[in-house]
């Protein structure tokens, strides 16, 4: 119809006036983009902190795959799963708003309830907080999707991030290590959301993720490819230290 029409130019208008103004103030920074050093940054903390716990922790790149994953890397402790998304600073978080996948998938969540929940469980986004420089965290949704980053006219209801759940990448990693409250999901669950997100929110034709990973057993800088989350979760419980056998007592 004429109206459903004109409404898709206005938002379609509102949405290009958000990119251009995002690239505006991209090019005019100074400040470099050093979004690797907060990647390479997290994941160190990340696996600091799990040998505190004598923990096993693997930080999956994905590489391009992030245009259909909506993140950065896949996170796992060898046997529950989160996807993060990584920015330098939260001023590079609007940048959202340049991939086209994400609109659809922000407004996917709005009314699929089911997937909303599992993707609240683990589907996050991290970046370095100023002046300090120290890592901070939230859901994905609750940072990215909203009429701040896409628009007043993009269609969706909330109009700002939601501040109240961020937390400190410390509390992050105690609260995955821990899952009270659930900062991951297992196998079965991770399976399900992930299958949606690449399929159905992002138009995918895949509904898993391609892994490479180093491989620890190897005197080589070997690496070990991985078709997919389910290949990655067995290779890992492969990995796994095997509990030390008590020897067999005199006589028994």
């Amino acid at each position: 119809s004429t109206k459903s029409f004109t409404s898709q130019r206005i938002w379609s208008s509102s949405l290009e006036t958000q990119r251009q103004a995002f690239g505006s103030i991209n090019l005019d920074s100074k400040m470099p983009r050093l979004e690797q050093a907060v990647i390479d940054s997290f994941n160190s903390f990340f696996r600091r902190e799990a040998q505190k716990s004598n923990l096993q922790v693997r930080s999956f790149s994905l590489g391009g795959q992030d245009t259909w994953a909506g993140a950065d890397y896949v996170l796992s402790d060898q046997s529950q799963f989160a996807l993060i998304e990584f920015k330098y600073t939260q001023n590079e978080i609007a940048s959202e708003v340049m991939k086209d996948r994400r609109l659809k998938l922000c407004k996917e969540l709005e009314t699929d309830t089911m997937m909303r929940e599992l993707h609240d469980q683990c589907h996050f986004i991290a970046w370095a907080e100023h002046p300090k420089m120290e890592g901070r965290c939230n859901v994905y949704r609750l940072e990215v999707c909203n009429q701040k980053v896409f628009g007043a006219t993009c269609g969706l209801s909330a109009q700002r991030p939601s501040e109240v759940p961020r937390i400190s990448a410390r509390q992050f990693t105690t609260e995955f290590f821990a899952n009270r409250p659930p900062r991951s999901l297992s196998l079965k669950d991770f399976e399900t959301y992930l299958a949606w997100l690449l399929t159905v929110a992002s138009s995918s034709r895949k509904s898993s993720l391609q892994l490479l990973t180093f491989d620890d057993s190897s005197d080589e800088c070997a690496m070990v490819p991985l078709a997919s989350i389910r290949d990655a979760y067995e290779w890992m419980q492969r990995q796994a230290p095997q509990p030390k056998q008590e020897p067999p007592r005199d006589g028994i």
